[in-house]
């Protein structure tokens, strides 16, 4: 049972860069826009959001920073209350490479956690591939937009040395609940009310805490296609995919960035309600895809090459 103010799904996240230059082109690339460029500072999102799905700041390595969440404005007075409740010291200024308002906290292995002051914006639904539609008389492929950007970011998954805890940690502070377990491996969560995606948030049992991917949704397949196509054509040529996810069902094709991480085009994932039931699973991650990495679900599962 929750208890207290819940966050209402996720704002973005943060992260440290040994090269700006490079992380632009990377993310620029896979589809995002350079919304603003400070000294040291780039904040990134997908084309049509007006929030910073992705804040890059200088650093000597590449680390995850920050995990950014929404929660309703009115209910601020009551999460600095949980929090402290909690025995957590919230502040109401950005840490060091934080370049957010709201609220930060540190969770226990020492990631940074933001609370974003405002209710998410709607997406609407994307419209069908041209392809999908089959029209009469007509030659589909002619009619395919191959530039389509990421419409939002959908979820981020991180590393963690102690996944039953961290999964009652976010649970307990930010009223995030379990769609699905793969066991002693993933965690998926998710937030919101109403009918929301599968999960927003996730957890990959490792050694030490860290960034393990970013997934931004894309329209459909062709979407997907041609991102992945756009990531080859500009020299990133190492990445996973296509395929489709067991446990959330979507579509996938990861690409690996400069530091040896990976970011997500995602589409068509599982929609859930209050009438879903969570449950701990011990299937494969992919139901079809390409040939079988054990890379993707070994005891750590996309490789964490972030500092302990």
């Amino acid at each position: 049972m929750i208890h207290g103010p819940s966050v209402l799904g996720l704002n973005g996240f943060g992260l440290e860069v040994p090269d700006l230059g490079a992380a632009r082109a990377f993310y620029e690339t896979f589809g995002l826009e350079t919304a603003t460029v400070q000294p040291g500072v780039l904040r990134m999102r997908s084309p049509g959001r007006t929030n910073d799905e992705l804040i890059l700041s200088a650093g000597a390595g590449k680390r995850l920073h920050h995990v950014s969440f929404y929660f309703d404005p009115l209910q601020r007075a009551a999460f600095i209350e949980k929090l402290t409740q909690a025995g957590l010291d919230v502040l109401e200024q950005a840490p060091p490479g934080g370049h957010r308002d709201g609220l930060w906290f540190q969770d226990p292995w020492g990631t940074w956690i933001h609370l974003s002051p405002h209710v998410p914006g709607s997406l609407a639904e994307p419209a069908a591939d041209a392809v999908l539609r089959r029209p009469v008389d007509v030659a589909a492929w002619q009619a395919l937009d191959g530039g389509r950007a990421p419409l939002k970011i959908g979820h981020v998954l991180i590393f963690t040395p102690d996944l039953a805890r961290a999964e009652r940690f976010l649970c307990d502070t930010l009223g995030l609940r379990v769609a699905d377990r793969a066991v002693g491996k993933v965690s998926f969560l998710a937030a919101g009310e109403g009918v929301i995606d599968h999960h927003c948030f996730g957890l990959i049992a490792s050694t030490h805490r860290g960034f393990q991917h970013a997934s931004f949704q894309m329209g459909g397949i062709d979407d997907i296609g041609f991102g992945a196509w756009r990531m080859r054509e500009a020299g990133y040529r190492d990445s996973f995919g296509p395929g489709r996810h067991a446990l959330a069902s979507n579509l996938f094709q990861y690409v690996r960035d400069p530091w040896g991480s990976w970011v997500e085009y995602y589409a068509d994932m599982d929609k859930i309600s209050d009438q879903w039931v969570s449950r701990d699973w011990t299937v494969l991650p992919y139901i079809w895809g390409p040939t079988w990495s054990p890379e993707f679900w070994g005891g750590e599962m996309n490789a964490n090459l972030e500092p302990r």
